[in-house]
């Protein structure tokens, strides 16, 4: 009888092999989603998850297909003892529990598109502290009469000149123009500072209209009014450039107070506040 029995068929080692990629791909897709790695990289893994079970599936039904004849082990009527099984029959190799370890990675890969759609909170701050001072692009410090009247510089904390989010744009008002709301005092002999970084896209704020102390992204036209704390008055954004306070230091140089007041960049970019 023992003989005649159906053999367990081991499986081959490309199902091993794939059962293993997909395990480790929807591993793999669930831990870039969660560090917000790119989206591209989350959705070419969960795709190769994909592709490995079916392959594995695939692979195995061939090999387990029955042979075109059957034959039916018959034994004599009567009373008998039943024989036990053989071992490779009742025993499962370690390589076919990976289907449940691979139904599980499936199940944790539809897990994959919540995690990716939550929004980690990100770090509201930037490298502007208290005393540091403001520099150009090439790491000039500027001395609080160095911008004309009406002029625009691209500023960047001391140190830190490859810091995008910590790129603000420097003005020199008029003396005669008066900056409203409570950060009037945050400008010095009419130098004030606001992010270079657009609050709808995160594009650069780069034009700046001296007739009409308005700042511009030429992205998307949204239009900011520099007098009145750099609102939008037009165009698609909708929160206002955050500022920053500035000082003199004892050598004449413009120094920052601190942070911007409020968080830089679009909604889009994760803020906490």
């Amino acid at each position: 009888m023992g003989d005649d029995l159906p053999r367990t068929i081991a499986p081959s080692s490309r199902v091993r092999a794939a059962l293993v990629v997909s395990v480790i791909a929807a591993l793999a897709a669930a831990f870039a989603a969660a560090t917000h790695e790119s989206a591209a990289l989350v959705g070419w893994l969960a795709a190769a998850t994909a592709f490995a079970v079916t392959f594995a599936a695939g692979a195995r039904a061939r090999e387990l297909r029955a042979s075109d004849v059957l034959r039916e082990p018959r034994t004599r009527p009567g009373p008998t003892a039943a024989e036990a099984l053989p071992d490779d029959v009742t025993r499962r190799g370690v390589f076919d529990r990976f289907w449940g370890l691979a139904a599980g990675a499936l199940t944790l890969l539809a897990v994959v598109p919540f995690v990716a759609l939550a929004r980690a909170p990100r770090s509201n701050g930037t490298f502007w502290k208290a005393g540091t001072r403001l520099v150009t692009p090439d790491g000039t410090p500027l001395r609080v009469d160095d911008l004309a009247v009406g002029g625009i510089e691209t500023v960047f904390p001391e140190g830190h000149l490859t810091s995008y989010e910590s790129t603000a744009v420097l003005l020199r008002l008029p003396p005669t123009v008066a900056v409203e709301g409570e950060h009037g005092d945050w400008v010095r002999d009419g130098n004030i500072a606001y992010s270079k970084i657009c609050t709808h896209a995160g594009c650069p704020v780069a034009l700046y209209r001296q007739e009409s102390l308005e700042l511009y992204c030429p992205c998307h036209q949204s239009v900011f009014d520099v007098v009145h704390g750099a609102r939008p008055v037009s165009g698609p954004a909708t929160r206002a450039l955050p500022q920053l306070a500035l000082d003199v230091d004892d050598s004449g140089y413009l120094i920052a107070r601190g942070d911007f007041d409020t968080p830089v960049g679009p909604d889009s970019w994760g803020r906490t506040t």
